[in-house]
């Protein structure tokens, strides 16, 4: 019996092992899932900024179009201004001329605040671009590593497996099945029991079942 305890305990140790393994291939895809997922997040980011500042440049170029409007209207008036032949008339015209120039003086105004926006806006873009690069770069060199790393945990745990089933057949059947049961339920089939005390529950064992274990004729 005490070689049946024997060829658990080192098949504890290959399961250990493989659980060790399996648990490293579940983890990796799903770190390179969530980097995947903040490379896309900036991705989005950088986009929403690229459609502002186009959004802008586009009201821009409005606005410059809207602005020779202006200065041709205020040419006009001053064309007007020249030839008025009364006072009543010249009022009128200086009015116009007034309301033009202030509509003008409004516009360059509106002009030069949304380029001082637009070139924050540039800077800003310029700046996230080489984050999102650098970022894409480290989740290309990550992506590759992981599938490297995922390459040698398969092999590893193929070699794991047939160990496992080597080791498995010398196991007696009946032993075997409670041994499964148990690591199925419990993760650790097989603990030492020292001092009285089973070290897997840290329940004191009987007296006299403590002196049957320590015999180990049976399991």
């Amino acid at each position: 019996m005490r070689e049946q305890l024997q060829l658990l305990e080192n098949l504890q140790q290959v399961d250990l092992k493989l659980k060790e393994t399996e648990e490293s291939l579940s983890d990796l895809p799903a770190k390179l899932k969530s980097l995947h997922e903040d490379l896309q997040r900036v991705e989005s980011m950088l986009e929403e900024e690229r459609g502002r500042l186009s959004e802008a440049e586009s009201y821009m170029a409005e606005l410059k179009q809207t602005m020779a409007a202006d200065q041709e209207l205020v040419q006009k008036t001053k064309t007007k201004l020249q030839a008025v032949r009364n006072s009543k008339e010249y009022m009128a015209i200086q009015r116009e001329f007034e309301s033009n120039r202030k509509a003008m003086s409004e516009r360059e105004s509106e002009i030069s605040t949304l380029s001082e926006a637009i070139s924050t806006l540039q800077q800003s873009i310029g700046k996230h671009e080489g984050d999102v690069e650098e970022l894409r770069s480290h989740v290309n060199e990550q992506e590759s590593s992981t599938n490297t790393r995922i390459s040698e945990l398969k092999a590893a745990a193929e070699e794991h497996m047939v160990e496992r089933g080597k080791m498995a057949e010398k196991v007696r059947r009946d032993v075997l099945r409670k041994y499964d049961i148990i690591r199925g339920k419990r993760g650790l089939a097989l603990v030492t029991a020292a001092g009285g005390v089973c070290t897997g529950c840290h329940m004191q064992i009987p007296p006299q079942l403590y002196n049957i274990l320590q015999r180990a004729n049976r399991i």
